[in-house]
């Protein structure tokens, strides 16, 4: 900011007003030489800018000059040194900096054009020096509001700015319901153009909106926030508009000074609303894809001991699941509200397991953080905590372990003090804990811990009934993800995937399906798009797996008729589930001689 430039027309008043007063002529130069104000004839210099030569240069340029009085200008050494003593109308001057936040500015002068003037500078020097010094606190107040203005300024754009970004439209009106405020986004959806709202009233908009009663009312919290209530909004077409609103009171002096409404359209709120419930239902036992015997004993037991306190261990090979298990007893357990921290033991270097797990106090080791840091227990606390690949976990961290389960406390490392925990705890291992103990490696009281309600799960070449699924719920998921329009298997992929074995069971599952629909160009998933190990295990001649599709697809529709009915909607279900067309499932249902009546 330039600053004496930004309340150049606030010092031109002043300079005059008071050049009047003690009748003698001030002027104002800013930092850049530049003439900002001046009275009589100084006036007309304004917007004149001056060399280095000149007196304002001296004094800016000086650390220690404060000021400078000069009685008389022909006489003066500094004045006979200026490049304009020829040509300065000046005989007498008194010259000060003007300092704003510690810096040198530009300077104010009290100049004497005749000899009356001059005078009166010499015989009341004090009294000049003293009216110098407040007309300096003046301009630096003035500054300092202008500051302000500018930073009050530079926020409210931020401000319009940000409100301009959200998708939700925003509306503020006075208690007298007139619009002062409308955001781009409420202007889009109420597909208002080109005409200022501000000053009209909120009703123009809402008819059915009720100023006297957004202000009164308040909910049974106390708040003054108020949340889902459903408006109308009329177009000029006198088209019909339903919207979710929420409500907000403003307030002045401790009083309602308006209130702001936000909004979106009401199928935009109950699309999100769905998406939500959708995700939230992925980590519960309901998202789990699988109507297999064994998944579904599996899922029913878990649901059973969901909402106890009771120390877990799932097993099973890699990629069958094991943690969206886990994840799923907890979102159905009393403690969903709190964390679910997730930790695996087998990818943490033994020694940092303990710093990971108890967490540090400040100046427990070099590098400590300042502070301390809480460990995952901690951070779980009231909530669940799942320990991923136990089996790898080092056998001197496993005593520590097992007193962490038995007292329900832990001890930060570098403290003095235990820490009680409230978690549930959940193992999970791909290893055969039984061998290990033997060998030595892991505590068999510890075992004993961990195991008390154990759970296996299936491989999924041991579930195939629950491949078709799968298989087209990886499929909906990345060709939504990727952005591409495949909504099918062709047959001869259908059965390479069927009799693939999945060593790496769902993970695999889902790698493969991620994978072909990145290499698939047309509308349906090919043999060529599959990965090579898939395409290799059928060229290799093993084809038991394919010998069964018949039975296999029997059991998946039989499963899929189980679970949706056998009415015309169910059976659409069924097919959707499946990943074949209605036609094609009614075709397989003659051929497998099921009633389709």
């Amino acid at each position: 900011m330039k600053e004496l430039k930004s309340i150049q027309g606030f010092l031109q008043q002043v300079t005059a007003a008071f050049a009047g007063v003690v009748d003698i002529e001030i002027g104002v130069i800013n930092k850049e030489l530049e003439v900002i104000a001046g009275s009589g004839y100084f006036e007309k210099e304004v917007g004149a800018t001056y060399d280095e030569g000149c007196m304002t240069h001296k004094i800016m340029s000086s650390a220690d000059e404060e000021s400078i009085f000069v009685e008389n200008t022909s006489h003066a050494v500094c004045c006979t040194e200026c490049d304009y003593s020829g040509q300065c109308n000046v005989l007498a001057f008194l010259m000060q900096p003007i300092t704003f936040n510690e810096q040198k500015i530009g300077t104010i002068s009290l100049l004497a054009l005749n000899e009356q003037h001059r005078r009166k500078l010499i015989n009341h020097y004090d009294k000049m020096q003293d009216f110098l010094n407040k007309l300096c606190n003046i301009i630096v107040m003035s500054l300092n509001e202008k500051k302000m203005e500018n930073k009050v300024a530079s926020l409210m754009n931020q401000f319009k700015d940000v409100i301009n970004s959200t998708y939700e439209g925003i509306i503020a009106i006075n208690t007298h319901g007139k619009i002062t405020n409308i955001n781009l986004a409420a202007e889009k959806i109420l597909g208002l153009k080109h005409h200022s709202q501000q000053g009209r009233h909120i009703n123009l908009l809402f008819p059915d909106f009720r100023v006297a009663d957004a202000i009164s009312m308040q909910n049974d919290a106390g708040s003054e926030r108020y949340y889902g209530k459903e408006i109308r909004y009329v177009d000029s077409e006198k088209e019909e508009l339903r919207l979710f609103c929420n409500i907000t009171l403003m307030h002045e002096d401790e009083q309602v000074s308006g209130v702001v409404l936000s909004f979106r359209k009401k199928e935009e709120v109950e699309e999100m609303a769905t998406r939500i419930m959708k995700e939230n239902k992925k980590r519960t036992f309901s998202g789990i894809i699988g109507t297999s015997s064994e998944i579904t004993e599996i899922k029913n037991k878990m649901k059973m001991i969901s909402s106890t306190d009771s120390t877990v261990l799932i097993r099973g090979e890699t990629g069958t699941g094991k943690s969206v298990f886990a994840r799923a007893i907890h979102e159905e357990s009393p403690r969903r509200k709190k964390s679910f921290v997730a930790i695996s033991c087998a990818a943490i270097p033994a020694s940092l397991l303990e710093s990971e797990l108890f967490g540090y106090e400040e100046g427990a080791f070099t590098g400590a953080r300042k502070g301390g840091k809480p460990g995952k227990f901690e951070i779980a606390h009231g909530g669940t905590i799942f320990l991923d690949e136990i089996g790898d976990m080092p056998l001197d961290f496993q005593v520590k372990l097992l007193n962490v389960i038995e007292n329900k406390n832990i001890a930060r490392i570098g403290g003095v003090s235990f820490r009680e925990v409230d978690v549930r705890i959940i193992t999970a291992t791909n290893r055969d804990l039984e061998s290990l103990i033997r060998e030595g490696r892991f505590r068999e009281d510890l075992y004993y811990r961990i195991n008390v309600i154990p759970f296996t799960l299936p491989r999924l070449r041991h579930r195939k009934d629950d491949i078709l699924l799968l298989m087209h719920h990886f499929l909906d998921y990345y060709a939504v993800r990727l952005n591409k329009k495949i909504n099918g298997f062709k047959e001869e992929a259908r059965e390479l995937l069927l009799a693939y074995p999945w060593p790496g069971n769902v993970r695999e599952l889902e790698n493969a399906i991620e994978y072909a629909v990145n290499v698939e160009a047309n509308y349906k998933v090919s043999k060529e798009s599959l990965p090579e190990k898939v395409i290799r295990h059928s060229a290799a001649g093993d084809t038991a797996g394919l010998d069964a599709l018949s039975t296999l697809e029997e059991k998946a529709i039989t499963a899929a008729l189980q679970k949706y009915g056998l009415t015309t909607c169910g059976k659409e279900k069924a097919a959707s589930a499946l990943g074949i067309s209605r036609a094609t499932l009614y075709r397989k249902l003659k051929s497998i001689k099921l009633d389709v009546s």
